[in-house]
């Protein structure tokens, strides 16, 4: 394998969809084989980790400040291959360091992308060596772009979440969260952000008129005030709680309890889901799925089959699947099974990390 150098603004720790996909496909590779540039405050500099800044937006083009620094280190580290899940703005300064390099897609950034520098990106796409998707919806936004087929690999992101249980620690959240024996428990794991939709779950949740409904919310982002007042103003303070410390370990433990798991994402212009590693997750814990039917969340859900799927900002659609859910056991349990089945279609962590060392050597 050549030496690889991951360019990434979000890593692990930090909590995102591509965080974890750049830090799940690497972390089976040999640190040897590759370096890991990023600029996120979560991150700190460790043995092939480096922080640097790599973008100054008071200059333009913002990405240089980062160019310098960058070429240095790839003479010093005898890089071979950049790899980066940022085709804006670190896309391009791969594109001048002028040595092979991957670009990975998700959705949403090759949208903004073609939408604010279309000539730009499709040069940087068209020098690319090879050109990650993580969807075939993805996937086909790079196809129109008459780009080379043989360049595009699709790997889906993947997830290494421990679905072991330990009983009594089941009972301890529980206790926690102060939960009776007939309080039906709503999840979402998500970034707190409009695209995510969480401020549609409350509104249902707000029209079920169930005392004995919890709505948990697991996740961090500027949405959160928002969410915060909503709450209060429909007075669902007992009923819907906004958590954002949840360790990773924890996790699971939240997916062990819930009943249904509901992201019903929206699909606007170019914000869109690219694929949605949170829903694989809580189907290998064979939970009912209720999400939003854009995007390449598809891949995963067919709707009535695995999961049930609702259009963008469709309250009464929600609130029906909810309601059918909490009163048809037998529903739930079958689209749980059926979506526990798909998950285990998916590759494994090291698996994807097998199919990407090939791509990049």
């Amino acid at each position: 394998m050549r030496k690889t150098l991951l360019l990434t603004h979000e890593y692990y720790p930090f909590k995102g969809g591509v965080a974890n996909y750049c830090y799940n496909l690497f972390k089976n590779f040999h640190r040897k084989d590759y370096l890991v540039i990023t600029d996120n405050d979560q991150v700190k500099t460790q043995e092939n980790i480096y922080n640097i800044k790599l973008t100054n937006h008071l200059i333009r083009p913002s990405w240089i400040t980062g160019y310098f620094k960058i070429k240095k280190i790839i003479k010093l580290q005898n890089i071979k291959v950049i790899f980066t899940p940022n085709i804006l703005p670190l896309g391009t300064m791969a594109y001048f360091l002028k040595i092979p390099y991957v670009i990975s897609l998700h959705g949403l950034d090759i949208n903004l992308a073609l939408k604010n520098r279309p000539r730009l990106t499709r040069k940087i796409l068209k020098r690319a060596e090879r050109i990650i998707v993580n969807s075939r919806y993805t996937y086909e936004i790079v196809k129109k772009l008459k780009i080379d087929n043989k360049k595009i690999h699709l790997l889906y992101p993947t997830t290494q979440l421990d679905t072991y249980i330990i009983p009594e620690k089941t009972q301890q959240l529980k206790r926690e969260l102060s939960l009776g024996s007939e309080d039906r428990i709503l999840l979402s794991v998500s970034r707190l952000n409009r695209r995510k939709a969480q401020d549609l779950v409350i509104q249902a949740v707000a029209k079920l008129n169930n005392p004995h409904l919890k709505y948990f919310i697991v996740g961090r982002g500027p949405m959160e005030k928002n969410l915060r007042k909503m709450i209060r103003d429909y007075n669902l303070e007992k009923q819907v709680f906004v958590l954002t410390d949840v360790a990773d370990n924890n996790l699971p433990y939240y997916y062990n309890l819930a009943d249904i798991f509901v992201v019903p994402h929206r699909h606007e212009k170019e914000d869109i889901e690219g694929f949605g590693i949170v829903f694989l997750e809580a189907a290998m814990f064979a939970l009912p799925i209720i999400a939003g039917s854009s995007g390449g969340v598809t891949d995963i859900l067919t709707d009535q089959k695995n999961a049930l799927l609702v259009k963008t900002d469709d309250l009464d659609t929600l609130t029906k699947h909810l309601n059918s859910l909490l009163n048809n056991p037998e529903l739930s349990a079958k689209l749980g099974s059926q979506a526990k089945q798909r998950a285990g279609d998916f590759p494994t962590a090291k698996e994807q990390s097998l199919m990407l060392k090939e791509i990049l050597s």
